[in-house]
């Protein structure tokens, strides 16, 4: 179906809602205030996700921020708010949102991901660095950590030190999908990748 259908259904929907879903002030129904604004709230996060899939980061900012009006949808509209800020290129702002998540939820690996990311993308490499080599020793058996924490020595020039995570990574996980990339990039020579070519990747969003 085409995403410009969707996204025009979803507008149409929210529209209904605010127009047509209120009785008069004559007759009042009990939580009938309530469940219009879970509702609405629930449009908002609709259409944020929907911008967010086009890829429109700042009206998906936008939308997220109006669902968490909903307490319900709070938590998962600012998980979703924070990574849609990381893709943007508002790594401050990304960073703010993650270290309040992580506050939330100590041990969510995924936070810890995303907050190790966007630290190193801010600048503050030193301690996404320190961040890294810490998850790669929390989390042994995914290969994505040690991945992430590669690309972050090759992103600062820390080349030595990239290649002996290399040869654990190819010691510990032959098999994984990146050693011929990154073979490529630790090996170099006086052709040195491009920065962009060197970042880590921001951990998948999590499950609704």
């Amino acid at each position: 179906m085409n995403r410009f259908f969707i996204f025009t259904a979803v507008l149409s929907l929210l529209f209904s809602v605010l127009s047509g879903c209120q009785t008069s002030n004559a007759l009042k129904i009990p939580g009938e205030t309530e469940l219009i604004t879970k509702n609405i709230a629930s449009e908002y996060f609709t259409i944020a996700e929907a911008y967010a899939e086009l890829k429109k980061w700042d009206k998906a900012c936008t939308y997220y921020k109006l669902a968490m009006q909903e307490k319900s949808l709070r938590l998962s509209a600012y998980y979703k708010l924070a990574r849609c800020y990381a893709l943007s290129g508002d790594y401050a702002s990304s960073t703010r949102c993650y270290s309040e998540l992580l506050e939330l939820d100590p041990e969510n690996k995924d936070i810890k991901l995303s907050l190790a990311y966007v630290k190193g993308m801010n600048g503050n490499t030193g301690e996404a660095l320190e961040m890294y080599k810490s998850l790669t020793q929390l989390y042994p058996n995914d290969s994505s950590v040690l991945v992430n924490y590669i690309n972050l020595l090759l992103f600062t020039e820390k080349k030595d030190e990239a290649k002996e995570q290399f040869l654990i990574l190819e010691e510990k996980f032959p098999d994984n999908s990146e050693i011929k990339t990154l073979s490529e990039k630790v090996n170099a020579g006086s052709d040195v990748p491009s920065e962009s070519e060197n970042k880590p990747s921001l951990p998948p969003p999590e499950a609704n």
